[in-house]
């Protein structure tokens, strides 16, 4: 059992790694709790992530990263319009086609959300190079939003 607990432990702490001037709520009691959290900046832009693990039989494991665009660039909620800008276009296909993420707008950030599908230890070894990868689509987002909105 510990061996499929060891690399979700350090889930957190490694995609922290990513953000400037990052803090988390990571460990053994908010793993056994249930949600770690991580939080910082990506290419200045504020950045959470809450990663909620599987509890019971029912209820499933998934991670919501959060972006958010520059103050009063963006509505308090709504759906994801489709970017006018063709990098924009490309960042959010990746998202959603590429990286299996739900992409939407809620309280003025831009969020990502991940549950896996199918038989998978959630969340499984980090893979850097995929989430830096996504953080940077996300920017690229987040900076056509704010273009569109200026």
């Amino acid at each position: 059992m510990w061996k499929l607990w060891v690399p979700a432990m350090a889930w957190v702490p490694s995609f922290a790694t990513l953000l400037d001037r990052s803090v988390q709520k990571a460990g053994f009691l908010p793993f056994i709790t249930g949600l770690e959290t991580a939080g910082g900046d990506f290419q200045g832009r504020p950045v959470l992530l809450a990663l909620h693990h599987k509890r019971g039989r029912s209820g499933l494991g998934y991670l919501v990263i959060a972006m958010q665009p520059g103050r009063g660039s963006i509505g308090e909620q709504g759906g994801l319009d489709r970017p006018r800008a063709p990098e924009a276009r490309t960042a959010l296909d990746q998202l959603e086609a590429d990286e299996g993420l739900h992409v939407s707008l809620d309280g003025g950030w831009l969020k990502a959300r991940w549950q896996p599908v199918g038989f998978m230890i959630f969340p499984g070894r980090f893979d850097h190079d995929r989430w830096r990868r996504v953080l940077h689509a996300m920017s690229v987002v987040a900076s056509s939003l704010e273009a569109e909105r200026a």
